[in-house]
């Protein structure tokens, strides 16, 4: 692939759920690119979109419309044959390392389940392979292979978990929420581990958290969504110290700061979030923005460069555009 070709790359995708007569719109036109080797945080307050825009991705939830392109394939418009081919480059790590693996199974059998479905390896290279990703997670496959997932704890699991993802060697992890039920020590062991496999396998990595210090410090670029829709994307750093959407700065401004002697200033935002089902005209920030204007009801903000690789979707950004 060329070096500015997007390994992965989302357009206009919307998902629309049922709640008896009415439709819930949990992803309104979400539209991002992921290029080879780059972490991608995804942030936002719950019930935002962003695990089912990650689910959509890997087509656990089927998306209403739009397109998911990996390598320039499209998984949107794949047979169901075809589709579970493609999904053995994209795999996705969950939030709960515990209910994510079959309490039945021995962990040996957990981590050898792709390869015994799709027939690619058996007898001593199925064995090696177990044993090769165990290790690379930090578990001793002496130790571990013959256990189940009851007798191991959460970050633990979550190895398991890991080492399950990259048994067939996919090109992109979907993370979702993948330390947030873990303790605050567990969480940085877990995040080590993954940087050091993403070096060592090539990964390409889609991070979703609420955790804005935890995102920070694992993603080159950073976007943040609110209600369905893509509010701001930023290199890493950028983001964090010039955002632009005033919803960014809400959530920036909520972070704790461990210095008490520093400065800390805080953004209140009035008002409770809109319902999903019936969002506001136009931004659908607009009811809870200290900037909002008539323009802000009527019409809809698209996502625009205001500097090299920052886009906000705000009438009125903080940063202007330099062009």
């Amino acid at each position: 692939m060329a070096a500015d070709t997007p390994l992965l790359s989302i357009s206009d995708l919307v998902v629309t759920f049922k709640k008896g007569r009415q439709n819930v719109q949990a992803v309104a036109g979400v539209s991002f690119d992921v290029f080879e080797g780059e972490t991608l945080g995804l942030v936002g307050e719950s019930g935002c979109g962003k695990s089912t825009t990650g689910r959509a991705i890997v087509r656990i939830e089927e998306p209403t419309s739009g397109t998911v392109r990996i390598d320039g394939t499209d998984l949107t418009k794949l047979a169901r044959r075809d589709l579970r081919k493609a999904r053995t480059e994209i795999q996705m790590i969950f939030q709960d390392p515990v209910s994510s693996l079959n309490p039945r199974r021995r962990v040996k059998d957990i981590v050898a389940e792709p390869l015994d479905i799709w027939k690619t390896q058996t007898g001593d290279e199925r064995a090696a392979t177990v044993r090769e990703m165990l290790e690379a997670v930090g578990l001793d496959p002496d130790v571990a292979s013959e256990r189940y997932p009851r007798e191991f704890s959460g970050g633990q699991c979550q190895r398991i978990s890991i080492a399950r993802a990259l048994v067939m060697k996919p090109k992109v992890l979907i993370c979702d929420e993948m330390v947030s039920a873990l303790d605050v020590s567990v969480q940085a062991q877990i995040l080590n581990l993954v940087e050091d496999l993403k070096a060592r396998y090539g990964l390409t990595l889609v991070f979703i958290a609420h955790d804005l210090a935890v995102v920070k410090n694992v993603s080159d670029r950073v976007a943040v969504m609110y209600l369905g829709r893509l509010c701001e994307i930023a290199p890493s750093d950028e983001l964090y110290s010039r955002p632009a959407h005033p919803y960014t700065e809400a959530l920036l401004s909520a972070v704790l700061e461990p210095d008490p002697s520093k400065e800390h200033s805080h953004v209140t935002l009035s008002g409770e979030p809109p319902s999903p089902i019936d969002p506001p005209s136009g931004c659908r920030f607009r009811t809870r923005c200290p900037k909002a204007e008539e323009r802000c009801a009527a019409e809809v903000p698209e996502l625009r460069e205001i500097a090299t690789g920052h886009q906000v979707a705000c009438h009125f950004p903080t940063l202007r555009s330099t062009s």
